[in-house]
Protein backbone atom coordinates (compact mmCIF):
# COMPACT_ATOMS: atom_id res chain seq x y z
CA UNK A 1 0.00 0.00 0.00
CA UNK A 2 1.47 3.36 -1.00
CA UNK A 3 0.32 6.88 -0.27
CA UNK A 4 0.38 9.91 -2.54
CA UNK A 5 0.81 13.27 -0.75
CA UNK A 6 -2.03 15.65 -1.55
CA UNK A 7 -1.56 18.66 0.71
CA UNK A 8 1.45 20.06 2.56
CA UNK A 9 0.29 23.42 3.91
CA UNK A 10 0.47 23.46 7.69
CA UNK A 11 -0.23 20.66 10.11
CA UNK A 12 0.20 16.98 9.26
CA UNK A 13 0.72 15.79 5.71
CA UNK A 14 -2.59 14.83 4.11
CA UNK A 15 -2.59 11.84 1.76
CA UNK A 16 -4.78 9.23 0.11
CA UNK A 17 -4.27 5.53 -0.52
CA UNK A 18 -3.06 5.04 -4.11
CA UNK A 19 -4.67 1.60 -4.29
CA UNK A 20 -8.08 3.20 -3.76
CA UNK A 21 -7.85 5.25 -6.95
CA UNK A 22 -10.46 4.24 -9.54
CA UNK A 23 -9.71 4.75 -13.31
CA UNK A 24 -12.03 7.03 -15.22
CA UNK A 25 -13.45 4.76 -17.96
CA UNK A 26 -14.61 7.64 -20.16
CA UNK A 27 -11.16 9.12 -20.19
CA UNK A 28 -9.65 5.75 -21.15
CA UNK A 29 -12.19 5.29 -23.97
CA UNK A 30 -11.11 8.57 -25.55
CA UNK A 31 -7.51 7.55 -25.49
CA UNK A 32 -6.56 10.20 -23.01
CA UNK A 33 -4.28 9.53 -20.07
CA UNK A 34 -6.30 7.84 -17.42
CA UNK A 35 -7.49 10.00 -14.59
CA UNK A 36 -8.37 8.78 -11.17
CA UNK A 37 -11.38 9.38 -9.01
CA UNK A 38 -11.19 9.49 -5.26
CA UNK A 39 -13.88 7.49 -3.54
CA UNK A 40 -15.95 9.59 -1.14
CA UNK A 41 -15.14 9.37 2.54
CA UNK A 42 -18.20 7.93 4.13
CA UNK A 43 -17.61 8.27 7.89
CA UNK A 44 -15.91 10.64 10.31
CA UNK A 45 -13.49 7.86 11.23
CA UNK A 46 -12.57 7.42 7.56
CA UNK A 47 -11.86 11.12 7.23
CA UNK A 48 -9.61 11.09 10.27
CA UNK A 49 -7.74 8.00 9.06
CA UNK A 50 -7.32 9.53 5.59
CA UNK A 51 -5.63 12.61 7.06
CA UNK A 52 -3.26 10.47 9.09
CA UNK A 53 -2.44 8.08 6.27
CA UNK A 54 0.37 9.98 4.55
CA UNK A 55 2.77 9.56 7.43
CA UNK A 56 1.24 6.62 9.18
CA UNK A 57 4.53 4.79 9.65
CA UNK A 58 6.27 7.86 11.02
CA UNK A 59 3.41 8.66 13.36
CA UNK A 60 3.30 5.09 14.56
CA UNK A 61 7.03 5.01 15.32
CA UNK A 62 6.74 8.26 17.26
CA UNK A 63 3.59 7.25 19.11
CA UNK A 64 4.92 3.84 20.11
CA UNK A 65 8.20 5.18 21.52
CA UNK A 66 7.03 7.94 23.84
CA UNK A 67 5.94 7.55 27.44
CA UNK A 68 2.82 9.68 26.90
CA UNK A 69 -0.29 8.05 25.49
CA UNK A 70 -1.13 9.26 22.00
CA UNK A 71 -4.70 8.87 20.77
CA UNK A 72 -6.73 9.94 17.78
CA UNK A 73 -10.49 10.31 17.62
CA UNK A 74 -13.10 11.70 15.30
CA UNK A 75 -15.10 14.74 16.28
CA UNK A 76 -17.72 12.59 18.00
CA UNK A 77 -15.17 11.18 20.47
CA UNK A 78 -14.92 7.80 18.72
CA UNK A 79 -11.36 6.50 19.11
CA UNK A 80 -9.49 5.71 15.90
CA UNK A 81 -6.08 4.95 17.39
CA UNK A 82 -4.39 4.72 20.79
CA UNK A 83 -0.69 4.04 21.38
CA UNK A 84 0.71 0.97 23.17
CA UNK A 85 1.99 3.15 26.05
CA UNK A 86 -1.59 3.13 27.36
CA UNK A 87 -0.84 -0.29 28.87
CA UNK A 88 2.01 1.14 30.94
CA UNK A 89 -0.12 4.08 32.02
CA UNK A 90 -3.43 2.46 32.99
CA UNK A 91 -2.92 -1.28 32.53
CA UNK A 92 -5.25 -1.76 29.55
CA UNK A 93 -3.92 -2.81 26.16
CA UNK A 94 -4.83 -0.78 23.07
CA UNK A 95 -7.00 -3.69 21.89
CA UNK A 96 -8.97 -3.63 25.17
CA UNK A 97 -9.49 0.11 24.94
CA UNK A 98 -10.54 -0.01 21.28
CA UNK A 99 -12.86 -3.00 21.71
CA UNK A 100 -14.78 -1.62 24.67
CA UNK A 101 -16.86 1.55 24.36
CA UNK A 102 -15.97 4.46 26.58
CA UNK A 103 -18.15 5.06 29.62
CA UNK A 104 -20.88 7.65 29.32
CA UNK A 105 -19.06 9.92 31.78
CA UNK A 106 -15.75 9.64 29.96
CA UNK A 107 -17.32 10.33 26.59
CA UNK A 108 -19.18 13.38 27.90
CA UNK A 109 -16.01 14.93 29.33
CA UNK A 110 -14.05 14.04 26.21
CA UNK A 111 -16.63 15.68 23.98
CA UNK A 112 -16.49 18.83 26.12
CA UNK A 113 -12.71 18.90 25.77
CA UNK A 114 -12.98 18.37 22.01
CA UNK A 115 -15.38 21.31 21.72
CA UNK A 116 -12.86 23.47 23.58
CA UNK A 117 -10.08 22.36 21.24
CA UNK A 118 -12.24 23.15 18.21
CA UNK A 119 -12.92 26.67 19.49
CA UNK A 120 -9.19 27.33 19.72
CA UNK A 121 -8.72 25.94 16.20
CA UNK A 122 -10.49 29.06 14.94
CA UNK A 123 -7.86 31.28 13.24
CA UNK A 124 -8.90 34.28 15.32
CA UNK A 125 -8.16 32.35 18.55
CA UNK A 126 -5.14 30.35 17.44
CA UNK A 127 -2.75 32.46 19.46
CA UNK A 128 -4.84 31.84 22.55
CA UNK A 129 -4.48 28.10 22.07
CA UNK A 130 -0.97 28.22 23.56
CA UNK A 131 -2.49 29.57 26.78
CA UNK A 132 -5.30 27.03 26.84
CA UNK A 133 -5.27 24.84 29.91
CA UNK A 134 -4.90 21.09 29.35
CA UNK A 135 -7.74 18.72 30.06
CA UNK A 136 -7.33 16.90 33.38
CA UNK A 137 -9.16 13.86 34.65
CA UNK A 138 -8.72 10.95 37.05
CA UNK A 139 -8.68 7.51 35.46
CA UNK A 140 -9.10 4.16 37.17
CA UNK A 141 -6.37 1.69 36.23
CA UNK A 142 -7.06 -1.95 35.50
CA UNK A 143 -5.82 -2.86 39.00
CA UNK A 144 -8.29 -0.44 40.61
CA UNK A 145 -5.82 2.34 41.52
CA UNK A 146 -6.40 5.89 40.33
CA UNK A 147 -4.03 7.77 38.05
CA UNK A 148 -4.33 11.49 37.30
CA UNK A 149 -3.82 12.42 33.66
CA UNK A 150 -3.31 15.62 31.73
CA UNK A 151 -4.26 15.75 28.05
CA UNK A 152 -3.13 18.22 25.40
CA UNK A 153 -5.15 18.19 22.19
CA UNK A 154 -4.82 19.56 18.69
CA UNK A 155 -7.19 19.51 15.75
CA UNK A 156 -6.66 17.46 12.59
CA UNK A 157 -7.75 19.28 9.44
CA UNK A 158 -8.28 18.13 5.89
CA UNK A 159 -6.91 19.82 2.74
CA UNK A 160 -9.68 22.44 2.91
CA UNK A 161 -8.94 23.34 6.49
CA UNK A 162 -11.97 21.55 7.88
CA UNK A 163 -11.64 19.83 11.24
CA UNK A 164 -11.92 16.05 10.87
CA UNK A 165 -10.44 14.71 14.08
CA UNK A 166 -8.52 15.26 17.28
CA UNK A 167 -5.02 14.17 18.34
CA UNK A 168 -4.40 13.93 22.06
CA UNK A 169 -1.29 13.37 24.19
CA UNK A 170 -1.99 12.04 27.68
CA UNK A 171 0.59 12.42 30.44
CA UNK A 172 0.60 10.76 33.85
CA UNK A 173 0.65 13.58 36.43
CA UNK A 174 -0.21 11.50 39.49
CA UNK A 175 3.01 12.44 41.30
CA UNK A 176 2.53 16.12 40.51
CA UNK A 177 -1.12 15.92 41.58
CA UNK A 178 -0.06 14.33 44.88
CA UNK A 179 2.28 17.26 45.53
CA UNK A 180 -0.44 19.73 44.54
CA UNK A 181 -2.94 18.12 46.90
CA UNK A 182 -0.37 18.14 49.71
CA UNK A 183 0.27 21.83 49.03
CA UNK A 184 -3.47 22.56 49.03
CA UNK A 185 -3.86 20.76 52.36
CA UNK A 186 -0.92 22.70 53.78
CA UNK A 187 -2.39 26.00 52.59
CA UNK A 188 -5.76 25.00 54.03
CA UNK A 189 -4.19 24.27 57.40
CA UNK A 190 -2.34 27.60 57.29
CA UNK A 191 -5.60 29.39 56.54
CA UNK A 192 -7.27 27.69 59.49
CA UNK A 193 -4.31 28.56 61.70
CA UNK A 194 -4.33 32.17 60.53
CA UNK A 195 -8.08 32.38 61.11
CA UNK A 196 -7.62 30.96 64.58
CA UNK A 197 -4.83 33.42 65.38
CA UNK A 198 -6.99 36.37 64.31
CA UNK A 199 -9.92 35.05 66.33
CA UNK A 200 -7.72 34.67 69.42
CA UNK A 201 -6.40 38.17 68.77
CA UNK A 202 -9.93 39.59 68.65
CA UNK A 203 -10.87 37.72 71.84
CA UNK A 204 -7.74 39.00 73.59
CA UNK A 205 -8.45 42.54 72.48
CA UNK A 206 -11.97 42.28 73.81
CA UNK A 207 -10.64 41.03 77.16
CA UNK A 208 -8.09 43.86 77.37
CA UNK A 209 -10.79 46.40 76.51
CA UNK A 210 -13.04 45.03 79.27
CA UNK A 211 -10.19 45.17 81.80
CA UNK A 212 -9.35 48.74 80.82
CA UNK A 213 -12.96 49.81 81.01
CA UNK A 214 -14.11 47.90 84.06
CA UNK A 215 -11.13 47.38 86.34
CA UNK A 216 -8.75 50.21 85.49
CA UNK A 217 -11.62 52.61 84.87
CA UNK A 218 -13.15 51.98 88.28
CA UNK A 219 -9.80 52.25 90.05
CA UNK A 220 -9.02 55.55 88.34
CA UNK A 221 -12.46 56.84 89.23
CA UNK A 222 -11.88 55.94 92.90
CA UNK A 223 -8.42 57.58 92.80
CA UNK A 224 -9.92 60.75 91.33
CA UNK A 225 -12.56 60.94 94.03
CA UNK A 226 -9.90 60.65 96.75
CA UNK A 227 -7.68 63.27 95.14
CA UNK A 228 -10.64 65.62 94.69
CA UNK A 229 -11.62 65.15 98.33
CA UNK A 230 -8.08 65.87 99.54
CA UNK A 231 -7.89 68.99 97.37
CA UNK A 232 -11.11 70.31 98.90
CA UNK A 233 -9.87 69.62 102.44
CA UNK A 234 -6.33 70.97 101.99
CA UNK A 235 -6.34 74.66 101.25
CA UNK A 236 -3.19 75.48 103.16
CA UNK A 237 -0.52 75.59 102.01
CA UNK A 238 -1.72 76.70 98.56
CA UNK A 239 1.06 74.68 96.85
CA UNK A 240 -0.40 71.43 98.19
CA UNK A 241 -3.88 72.38 97.03
CA UNK A 242 -2.60 73.18 93.52
CA UNK A 243 -0.67 69.89 93.38
CA UNK A 244 -3.79 67.93 94.27
CA UNK A 245 -5.79 69.74 91.59
CA UNK A 246 -3.04 68.86 89.07
CA UNK A 247 -3.28 65.25 90.24
CA UNK A 248 -7.05 65.29 89.61
CA UNK A 249 -6.45 66.67 86.12
CA UNK A 250 -3.80 64.01 85.43
CA UNK A 251 -6.17 61.26 86.56
CA UNK A 252 -8.82 62.60 84.16
CA UNK A 253 -6.34 62.46 81.28
CA UNK A 254 -5.34 58.90 82.17
CA UNK A 255 -9.00 57.90 82.24
CA UNK A 256 -9.56 59.49 78.86
CA UNK A 257 -6.48 57.74 77.43
CA UNK A 258 -7.48 54.34 78.80
CA UNK A 259 -10.98 54.80 77.39
CA UNK A 260 -9.55 55.68 73.96
CA UNK A 261 -7.20 52.69 74.04
CA UNK A 262 -10.04 50.38 75.03
CA UNK A 263 -12.17 51.60 72.13
CA UNK A 264 -9.34 51.31 69.62
CA UNK A 265 -8.48 47.80 70.78
CA UNK A 266 -12.05 46.55 70.65
CA UNK A 267 -14.58 49.27 69.83
CA UNK A 268 -17.86 48.53 71.59
CA UNK A 269 -19.57 50.89 69.18
CA UNK A 270 -18.95 48.32 66.42
CA UNK A 271 -21.27 45.94 68.26
CA UNK A 272 -23.57 48.58 69.70
CA UNK A 273 -24.11 50.99 66.79
CA UNK A 274 -22.71 49.09 63.80
CA UNK A 275 -20.01 49.51 61.19
CA UNK A 276 -21.15 52.84 59.73
CA UNK A 277 -21.00 54.76 63.00
CA UNK A 278 -17.72 53.07 63.96
CA UNK A 279 -16.14 54.17 60.66
CA UNK A 280 -17.36 57.73 61.10
CA UNK A 281 -15.98 57.99 64.64
CA UNK A 282 -12.70 56.34 63.64
CA UNK A 283 -12.28 58.82 60.78
CA UNK A 284 -13.00 61.75 63.09
CA UNK A 285 -10.46 60.47 65.65
CA UNK A 286 -7.89 59.99 62.87
CA UNK A 287 -8.35 63.58 61.69
CA UNK A 288 -8.05 64.93 65.23
CA UNK A 289 -4.80 63.07 65.96
CA UNK A 290 -3.10 63.42 62.57
CA UNK A 291 -4.44 66.77 61.33
CA UNK A 292 -5.22 65.06 58.01
CA UNK A 293 -8.69 65.73 56.61
CA UNK A 294 -10.72 62.52 56.36
CA UNK A 295 -13.95 62.51 54.35
CA UNK A 296 -16.41 59.64 54.78
CA UNK A 297 -19.05 58.72 52.21
CA UNK A 298 -21.27 55.85 53.36
CA UNK A 299 -24.18 54.58 51.28
CA UNK A 300 -25.02 51.45 53.27
CA UNK A 301 -26.96 50.52 56.36
CA UNK A 302 -25.20 48.64 59.15
CA UNK A 303 -28.13 46.26 59.35
CA UNK A 304 -27.51 43.13 57.32
CA UNK A 305 -23.71 43.31 57.53
CA UNK A 306 -22.41 40.14 59.23
CA UNK A 307 -20.31 40.71 62.34
CA UNK A 308 -17.19 39.07 60.88
CA UNK A 309 -17.45 41.22 57.74
CA UNK A 310 -17.93 44.39 59.79
CA UNK A 311 -14.92 43.49 61.94
CA UNK A 312 -12.75 42.77 58.89
CA UNK A 313 -13.76 46.05 57.22
CA UNK A 314 -13.11 48.04 60.39
CA UNK A 315 -9.67 46.47 60.93
CA UNK A 316 -8.72 47.09 57.30
CA UNK A 317 -9.77 50.72 57.69
CA UNK A 318 -7.72 51.07 60.88
CA UNK A 319 -4.61 49.64 59.25
CA UNK A 320 -5.03 51.78 56.12
CA UNK A 321 -5.42 54.98 58.16
CA UNK A 322 -2.39 54.03 60.27
CA UNK A 323 -0.31 53.62 57.11
CA UNK A 324 -1.49 57.00 55.84
CA UNK A 325 -0.52 58.76 59.08
CA UNK A 326 2.91 57.08 59.18
CA UNK A 327 4.06 57.03 55.55
CA UNK A 328 1.80 58.82 53.07
CA UNK A 329 2.52 62.51 53.84
CA UNK A 330 -1.03 63.12 52.63
CA UNK A 331 -3.25 66.15 53.15
CA UNK A 332 -6.58 64.33 52.84
CA UNK A 333 -8.12 60.86 52.85
CA UNK A 334 -11.41 59.69 51.32
CA UNK A 335 -13.29 56.71 52.71
CA UNK A 336 -16.31 55.23 50.94
CA UNK A 337 -18.47 52.20 51.69
CA UNK A 338 -20.84 50.75 49.13
CA UNK A 339 -22.85 47.62 48.51
CA UNK A 340 -22.22 46.15 45.07
CA UNK A 341 -24.35 43.12 44.33
CA UNK A 342 -23.47 40.72 47.14
CA UNK A 343 -20.28 42.46 48.26
CA UNK A 344 -19.43 45.19 50.72
CA UNK A 345 -16.90 47.46 49.00
CA UNK A 346 -14.61 49.58 51.18
CA UNK A 347 -12.40 52.13 49.42
CA UNK A 348 -9.71 54.22 51.16
CA UNK A 349 -7.69 56.64 49.01
CA UNK A 350 -5.20 59.37 49.86
CA UNK A 351 -3.27 62.05 47.99
CA UNK A 352 0.12 61.20 49.43
CA UNK A 353 3.41 60.05 47.95
CA UNK A 354 2.20 56.56 47.00
CA UNK A 355 3.78 53.16 47.47
CA UNK A 356 7.51 52.72 47.08
CA UNK A 357 8.06 50.28 44.19
CA UNK A 358 11.15 48.91 45.93
CA UNK A 359 9.06 47.72 48.88
CA UNK A 360 7.20 44.47 48.33
CA UNK A 361 3.69 44.09 49.70
CA UNK A 362 4.74 40.83 51.32
CA UNK A 363 7.46 42.64 53.31
CA UNK A 364 4.93 44.94 54.99
CA UNK A 365 3.10 43.33 57.88
CA UNK A 366 0.35 45.95 57.66
CA UNK A 367 -0.40 45.24 53.99
CA UNK A 368 -0.18 41.49 54.54
CA UNK A 369 -2.53 41.81 57.52
CA UNK A 370 -5.15 43.64 55.46
CA UNK A 371 -5.04 41.03 52.71
CA UNK A 372 -5.22 38.17 55.19
CA UNK A 373 -8.23 39.62 57.03
CA UNK A 374 -10.09 40.09 53.76
CA UNK A 375 -9.23 36.60 52.54
CA UNK A 376 -10.40 34.97 55.77
CA UNK A 377 -13.69 36.83 55.38
CA UNK A 378 -13.99 35.37 51.88
CA UNK A 379 -12.96 38.60 50.12
CA UNK A 380 -9.92 40.35 48.74
CA UNK A 381 -7.91 43.56 49.01
CA UNK A 382 -6.20 45.42 46.18
CA UNK A 383 -3.57 48.04 47.07
CA UNK A 384 -2.46 50.21 44.17
CA UNK A 385 -0.93 53.59 43.40
CA UNK A 386 -3.41 56.11 42.03
CA UNK A 387 -2.61 57.78 38.68
CA UNK A 388 -3.12 61.21 40.27
CA UNK A 389 -0.90 60.34 43.23
CA UNK A 390 -1.38 58.53 46.49
CA UNK A 391 -2.59 55.05 47.32
CA UNK A 392 -5.95 53.33 46.99
CA UNK A 393 -7.00 50.41 49.16
CA UNK A 394 -9.98 48.55 47.71
CA UNK A 395 -11.54 45.80 49.83
CA UNK A 396 -14.35 43.53 48.63
CA UNK A 397 -16.04 41.44 51.30
CA UNK A 398 -18.94 39.06 50.59
CA UNK A 399 -22.19 39.71 52.47
CA UNK A 400 -23.67 36.27 51.78
CA UNK A 401 -21.41 34.45 54.21
CA UNK A 402 -19.31 32.73 51.53
CA UNK A 403 -15.88 31.59 52.61
CA UNK A 404 -12.88 30.08 50.89
CA UNK A 405 -12.71 26.31 51.22
CA UNK A 406 -10.77 25.15 54.25
CA UNK A 407 -10.63 21.49 53.31
CA UNK A 408 -9.85 19.81 50.05
CA UNK A 409 -12.85 19.01 47.89
CA UNK A 410 -11.18 16.93 45.25
CA UNK A 411 -13.54 14.51 43.51
CA UNK A 412 -11.91 11.73 41.55
CA UNK A 413 -14.08 10.47 38.73
CA UNK A 414 -13.69 6.86 37.61
CA UNK A 415 -13.80 7.35 33.89
CA UNK A 416 -12.28 4.20 32.44
CA UNK A 417 -13.02 0.59 33.23
CA UNK A 418 -16.27 1.18 35.10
Amino acid sequence: MRYIPMHRKGGPLHAVDETSLVPDEKAQGKGNQSRAKYPPVRTAKDQTKNVLGGREDLYRVLAENVSDVIWVSDLKANLVYISPSVKRQIGYSPEEIMSQPLTVTTKRHLRQAIQTALRYANPERRREAEKARPFRMAVTRKDGTVVWTETYMSVLQDRKGRAVGIVGAVRDITERKTYEQALERSESQLRLLSQRVLQVQEDERARIARDLHDQLGQELLYLRMKAQSLAEQMNDPPEAHESLLELVSLIDRVRSTSHRIAESVSPPILDDLGLVRAVQLSAAEFSRLSSIACYVDVAVDSAGIPKEVATAAYRILQEALTNVSKHARASEVHVSIRKMRKDLVLRISDDGVGLDDSVSETSSLGLVGMKERARLAGGSVQITNRPSGGVQVLARLPLDGSRPATVDSITQRRLVGQ
